[in-house]
């Protein structure tokens, strides 16, 4: 009786540990999603900001700095859409932060 009873436990404790597991996976893509469509509306932005109409034909210095954000945006949706470790999205998301603030000067970065 002793080793059903143990069977049992073990059934039990691996289903729970893959329902944890599945929760886990389900938040994890909630949050990427969530980080992904933030930074499409950011990209979409900055390329907005970088196909201005341009002056004389040429793209002015500030243009060339959003069209430059915008592509590193869109590399950073690429790689967060593939990476699943979170601490490396977050050093992907302060890097992002940091090239920002190289572009544009901006200190407060408070939102």
């Amino acid at each position: 009786m002793k080793t059903n009873s143990s069977a049992m436990l073990k059934t039990i404790f691996f289903q729970k540990i893959r329902r944890t597991a599945k929760k886990f996976d389900v938040n994890t893509q909630e949050i990427r999603a969530g980080l992904i469509l933030d930074l499409k509306v950011l990209a979409e932005m900055a390329n907005d900001q970088a196909t201005k109409v341009k002056e004389r034909g040429r793209p002015t210095k500030e243009q060339r700095k959003w069209a430059h954000l915008s592509g590193y945006i869109s590399r950073s949706i690429s790689i967060i859409g593939r990476e699943y470790d979170a601490v490396k999205i977050k050093e992907r998301l302060d890097e992002l932060e940091k090239r920002i603030n190289d572009e544009f000067g901006e200190k407060d970065t408070e939102a």
